[in-house]
């Protein structure tokens, strides 16, 4: 059964093998859509093709295949969108289409993006909740029928707060390859950041979805062609940081090393997981990983991210500890077994400041694997300050469960295993259990005082907006300018209030 995703972020942004972009039934492709690529790939399109799409005869045609993910086209109503349902057979040809040229995937299944169809240049503006509704059952029904993965991409956060709230109302229906123990954990996790006190640790695995390799594939790469013949079987045998010491002696200086590392480890688009993960409501994160696809999505999601240690801490809304250094700056790069032994050497204060949050947070492990020097070296430090007040210090979604894996972190981690009966559908499964988390925390109520979302609000909630709208309109001026007019009208602002 497929599964459908809410995503906060840009739909050319995100890494899918197909998206849907909405047109009209002259194939006119709006600005936010448009990039020279599908321009050229529209001109190309056969003109018996574009007869019919001209009459309406068919609402939905993919475009010539090219780099990145496949558009198909999906034509807005061309009366306009008068009611929800007037998006329903557009969306339903347009995501059948693209499961149809969405293979082969990196993924246990392939993934199709849209975004919220029919909601501006359709004229749907009034009804964005029933259009947000239409757009996850439809998706639901198309997933479900042809073995696909469908990710409704939202920037508004209105948009988000109501797909959320929508999903929420029957998490059996939205989320049934989650046990129980796995959602109960969740909803734990999901506490931790509405309280502020969640931390995101970002491993290797969390970039797979954007297309980077594995930290043994990257190395696999980088031997390729430089080692001496004979020796790949023993290279292979050498722990992962001599394998990097060696490759660095293997290029012309450090300097050609580490850009190459940083050219191999950067990419455009970023996958499911790190959307998900800079959709949370967290201050801080940390991760080992080179790439910016973390500081992209959250961008994308309207949160600025400081990089720690190359940014001051208050220059965005959040901040991302990079313990191991990034592409932006190649000579920051920690990977060789030099690298890790002079670590102390001007960047213990990073250390440090990990540490601190393993004390004071609650981290949530993501597509690391725990097995990194560095690491071991932190925990040890931690472990000898907390002494006999120890706590479990994070939860570690992990792809299957260990039993030696456990003894050996003993009560400093909650290991959950997602369950799935191979890697990748593993893989599949850690970032369901991340789109459970993220709908499960987005406690946003930026649509309760909004009429777009009126219709699908719950009875009870939809008289207490009425009073609330009726309060705001019955406020004078000489209210209004109050302490406590002030703080009634940042509430209803919150609440959706325009």
């Amino acid at each position: 059964m497929g599964h459908v995703f809410v995503v906060p972020g840009d739909l050319i942004r995100f890494a899918c093998d197909a998206r849907l972009l909405p047109t009209d039934r002259l194939l006119t492709i709006t600005p936010a859509w448009r990039t020279p690529d599908v321009e050229a790939r529209v001109a190309a399109l056969d003109p018996g093709l574009r007869r019919r799409f001209g009459a309406e005869e068919i609402l939905a045609t993919p475009l010539p295949d090219g780099d990145g993910p496949r558009p198909v086209l999906t034509a807005v109503p061309f009366t306009g969108v008068g009611c929800g349902d007037d998006v329903r057979r557009p969306l339903t040809e347009g995501l059948t289409a693209a499961a149809r040229v969405a293979g082969p995937s990196r993924r246990a299944v392939p993934l199709i993006a849209m975004p919220l169809f029919g909601s501006s240049g359709g004229g749907g503006d009034p009804l964005r909740g029933e259009l947000i509704r239409i757009a996850l059952d439809v998706g639901r029904e198309v997933a479900s029928g042809h073995g696909v993965d469908v990710a409704l991409v939202l920037r508004e956060p209105a948009d988000l707060a109501q797909a959320q709230e929508y999903r929420r109302r029957d998490p059996g229906r939205w989320w049934p390859e989650l046990d129980d123990r796995l959602r109960a954990t969740l909803r734990t996790v999901a506490g931790y950041a509405r309280r502020g006190l969640l931390v995101p640790f970002i491993g290797a695995g969390v970039s797979i979805s954007a297309g980077l390799p594995t930290w043994a594939d990257l190395l696999a790469t980088l031997a390729r062609d430089r080692l001496p013949a004979g020796s790949e079987r023993e290279f292979a045998a050498l722990p992962v940081l001599d394998q990097a010491e060696i490759l660095q002696g293997l290029h012309t200086d450090r300097a050609a090393f580490t850009t190459e590392i940083a050219k191999r480890t950067r990419a455009d688009r970023y996958g499911l997981a790190p959307a998900l993960l800079a959709g949370l409501p967290t201050g801080e994160a940390v991760t080992l990983n080179y790439d910016e696809l973390y500081e992209m999505a959250s961008a994308d999601a309207g949160r600025r991210t400081a990089v720690l240690p190359f940014d001051a801490a208050d220059s965005g809304d959040r901040w991302l500890l990079k313990l191991h250094g990034s592409v932006s700056r190649p000579d920051s790069i920690v990977l060789t077994r030099r690298d890790y032994l002079g670590y102390r050497n001007g960047r213990e204060a990073l250390s440090a400041l990990a540490k601190a949050l393993l004390l004071t947070r609650h981290l949530l492990f993501v597509g690391f694997g725990l097995s990194d020097d560095h690491f071991h070296e932190v925990m040890h430090d931690v472990r000898a300050v907390a002494g006999g007040h120890r706590r479990t210090l994070g939860t570690a979604l992990v792809l299957e469960p260990s039993t030696l894996r456990d003894t050996l972190w003993r009560s400093d981690l909650d290991f959950v295993p997602v369950g799935g009966d191979d890697v990748a559908e593993q893989a599949r499964r850690q970032e369901i259990a991340l789109d459970h988390l993220l709908a499960d925390t987005d406690r946003g109520l930026g649509h309760v005082l909004d009429p777009r979302f009126r219709d699908l609000l719950p009875d009870a909630e939809r008289r207490l907006a009425d009073r609330l709208t009726a309060l705001a309109s019955a406020m004078d001026a000489d209210e209004t300018a109050t302490a406590t007019g002030d703080a009634v009208r940042e509430l209803l602002t919150r609440l959706g209030k325009r």
